[in-house]
């Protein structure tokens, strides 16, 4: 048999699989049985080195129809009442089987982007809450996409909003905006996050890390070295208040303390044209000068 008739013949059964997954799909939806939906899995439920064997060179068509097959388990259903009308019922998802079909599709191509935006776009959130799964599979996008800043940001959100681990989400945002291109809000919220989270010496090394990739005339540079210089000040201040602790024995009190303890000499200068504040726990801002009034 010569090659191009196997060729034929592998995207021949390719299609064939397709056809009968899709008509398999479209009788479960008639059907309306969670046994039914548990049946769509099929030959896609085996090891992700078992379909990357299967697939050949077709690893980037299966990881496609994959994706498709999982997109296709969301969302809602119509169902056709007795009297001809239409209404909408929620499905009973299979989570654990979702899952899998987007790490079989991630293994067949690691750098489709579809992937892990519709994988964000489901598993972390109500009722999945399947956050570390996502986070997963949103590391390894990132490492086959070092172009791209969505999976790190993703990182980024996920741990801020779901996790609530601020510091952990300025480091992810702060990684995604040194990729090229990326936007320049990332490393501004990135700082600050990393900042509130008690990393403000990783934030730091970071932003200066960017800008030793960019120019006084690229977008942004003017935003970074203010902040940087926000946070250099917040690090001054922070060191000031550990001295403070260890010569006196109590924590700092007021951010005047500094001045009259002779720890500074001055308060360090802030960018942004406000007094720098010290919250009842201890935490200093550059950009909200009123935060010792706050909850």
């Amino acid at each position: 048999m010569s090659r191009r008739l196997i060729v034929h013949f592998v995207i021949g059964l390719v299609l064939l699989c397709f056809y009968a997954a899709s008509y398999n799909a479209l009788l479960q939806q008639r059907v309306g049985t969670r046994e039914a939906a548990r049946s769509s899995a099929g030959v896609w439920n085996l090891p992700p080195i078992a379909l990357l064997a299967i697939a050949g060179e077709f690893k980037g068509l299966m990881s496609d129809y994959l994706t498709m097959e999982a997109g296709a388990q969301l969302g809602t259903e119509l169902v056709r009442n007795p009297d001809g009308s239409f209404r909408i019922v929620k499905k009973q998802y299979d989570w654990p089987n979702i899952h899998r079909l987007f790490v079989a599709s991630q293994t067949l191509d690691p750098s489709f982007a579809q992937t892990f935006i519709v994988a964000q776009g489901w598993l972390p959130w109500e009722p999945a809450n399947m956050i570390a799964e996502t986070q997963e599979i949103l590391k390894i996008a990132a490492k086959n996409r070092p172009w791209d800043w969505q999976p790190t940001h993703f990182m980024g959100f996920n741990a801020y909003y779901f996790l609530k681990n601020s510091g952990e989400a300025g480091r992810f945002f702060l990684e995604a905006a040194k990729t090229p291109k990326a936007p320049t809000f990332l490393s501004i919220l990135g700082a600050r996050l990393a900042q509130k989270g008690g990393e403000t010496e990783a934030a730091i090394v970071l932003m200066k890390s960017m800008l030793d990739d960019k120019t006084e005339n690229d977008p942004g540079y003017s935003d970074i070295v203010d902040r940087l210089q926000a946070l250099e000040g917040v690090l001054l201040i922070e060191k000031g208040a550990q001295q403070y602790e260890k010569n006196y024995g109590r924590k700092l009190s007021s951010l005047e303390e500094l001045i009259s303890s002779g720890i500074l000499a001055s308060l360090p200068a802030n960018p942004y044209k406000v007094p720098y504040c010290m919250d009842r726990n201890g935490v200093i801002y550059f950009d909200n000068p009123n935060c010792r009034t706050e909850e």
